[in-house]
């Protein structure tokens, strides 16, 4: 009897830990308008979700071997935080979704790590892991920095299985 309610306190511990905090579904609220605004090109809405000074660093493979780490200011005219999806590309063009999303929110404070994939055209152009850094004020959440990996041949390994955890949902 004990094994079984140990079981049972178990299981009802991790169905309570997966249920999202209002933090984290309106962080990943946050998360799901970003993948929106990158789809649509909708600049403006990127806009209302980020801080002003947001940076993004990106690690990608370098043509020489290895890879390289790129540093810049998330330009404020550009709906697009991935060079992959640069202004001048039509935004029908680009396509970028993420699953199994990890939140850790301390305070104002929080960080989602997700993987992800990125299409342009239709096609698959890479996958990667998305780290947002946000910060809540005036009782909003707002991306402060994003980081994101560009990987051409990691998509096998990292799609999910179920495709009823990707989001934003289409």
């Amino acid at each position: 009897v004990s094994l079984a309610l140990a079981a049972l306190v178990a299981g009802a511990g991790s169905a309570l830990a997966q249920a999202p905090s209002a933090d984290e579904a309106a962080i990943l609220g946050v998360i799901d308008q970003f993948m929106r605004a990158v789809t649509s090109g909708d600049a403006a809405a990127m806009a209302r979700i980020r801080l002003e000074g947001t940076t993004t660093t990106i690690e990608r493979p370098d043509p020489a071997g290895g890879t390289v780490m790129q540093r810049r200011p998330f330009p404020a005219d550009t709906p697009a935080a991935t060079s992959a999806a640069p202004s001048s590309a039509p935004a029908s063009a680009v396509r970028e979704r993420y699953w199994d999303p990890v939140v850790h929110v301390r305070g104002s404070l929080a960080v989602v790590w997700t993987p992800y994939e990125f299409w342009r055209d239709g096609k698959t152009s890479h996958c990667g892991v998305d780290v947002f850094e946000l910060t809540k004020q005036a009782g909003a959440w707002k991306i402060g920095n994003v980081m994101y990996t560009v990987e051409p041949d990691a998509c096998p390994a990292m799609r999910p299985k179920d495709p009823g955890r990707v989001r934003p949902a289409p």
